[in-house]
């Protein structure tokens, strides 16, 4: 009977907060919010396509490194090198498929985090139902209690955090016009997922013989916290003043001066909420016209001869929004 509670709350304590840190991230794309199933794939990429690689890439690249099993220098070995660099790629992998063979869907700074975050709760939702349960076999409910409070509540968002980090290199890299740019941008972005993976994996490992690994660990939290504020913040008014700038010749045409006026103000839309089809309307419209200043900006900045398709896609959404036009009758 304790084996089952255990699972119970393994399996609820994994789901529950990740699910909540996705509602949280998936809203805070507030101008042009990404398309629900593509959101919803990148999430189970991670929780198992992403864990199954991690693990079989462990187990083969690891497993030459250790020569003490059972020791501190195994451990260390295994959770800060080999671990960090076997995840990051495994779950950088969908980034990169998306970066580049559904660019259309890859706009820049933001779209990188959001997706990274959204690979790294998919991770870390299925690792730590694993770490869970062992936790309850190790030291029952006190052991699991504690176990849960770290790393759903105290490191939660340490995974989302490092693959953003792929995902924000991915992002600058979105609208670099050369190619070594591009390349330095992914690069860094993956160096830096895989060494901040690994300063809080060194400082989880070495906590049980020094109290500063946990502060290690902690800084690295912390700062991966603040630094996706940060980011977010500066993307929402980035996005917002490329909006203002790329449909201001659109006013008149396109769009009623109040309608666009409204595009630029600060909007917090709860993602998941049924709407009467007037309003879902009027929000399609409202994307619509977010798309459009995506990709005009996008063809201001690169050019047709890198992506031709800009051209068709601007037009498509120009006559999408001549046909939803509000009448002024």
């Amino acid at each position: 009977m304790d084996l089952l509670a255990a699972l119970l709350i393994s399996l609820f304590a994994a789901v529950i907060p990740n699910l909540f840190y996705v509602a949280i991230f998936y809203w805070a794309d507030r101008y042009e919010r990404e398309p629900l199933w593509l959101a919803s794939l990148v999430f189970i990429w991670g929780a198992i396509p992403a864990i199954i690689a991690s693990l079989v890439g462990e187990i083969l690249i690891g497993s030459p490194f250790i020569d003490a099993p059972g020791s501190v220098a195994e451990a260390v070995m295994e959770s800060a090198v080999v671990a960090p660099v076997v995840e990051e790629l495994a779950k950088g992998l969908v980034l990169l498929i998306i970066f580049r063979w559904m660019r259309q869907e890859f706009d820049g700074l933001l779209d990188g985090l959001l997706y990274g975050a959204l690979v790294g709760f998919g991770f870390a939702m299925t690792e730590n139902f694993f770490y869970f349960v062992g936790a309850f076999d190790q030291g029952g409910f006190g052991h699991l209690s504690l176990i849960i409070f770290l790393r759903a509540v105290i490191f939660g968002l340490n995974h989302a955090f490092y693959t953003a980090l792929i995902g924000m290199g991915l992002g600058l890299a979105r609208h670099a016009t050369r190619r070594s740019t591009r390349l330095l941008y992914i690069g860094l972005g993956l160096l830096a997922a895989i060494l901040t993976h690994s300063l809080h994996n060194l400082g989880a490992s070495l906590a049980s013989i020094n109290a500063l690994g946990l502060l290690l660990s902690l800084m690295v939290a912390g700062g991966g916290f603040g630094l996706i504020l940060v980011v977010t913040v500066l993307a929402w008014q980035h996005e917002r003043h490329t909006i203002r700038t790329e449909l201001a010749d659109e006013v008149g045409d396109l769009l009623a001066e109040e309608e666009f006026q409204s595009l630029t103000r600060q909007r917090w839309r709860r993602p998941f909420r049924r709407r009467p089809q007037a309003e879902r309307d009027a929000a399609r419209r409202r994307q619509l016209c977010v798309e459009l200043a995506m990709r005009k900006h996008r063809l201001r900045l690169l050019g047709a001869e890198r992506e031709p398709e800009l051209l068709q896609d601007i037009q498509r959404l120009r006559e999408e929004l001549r046909e939803t036009r509000p009448s002024l009758a």
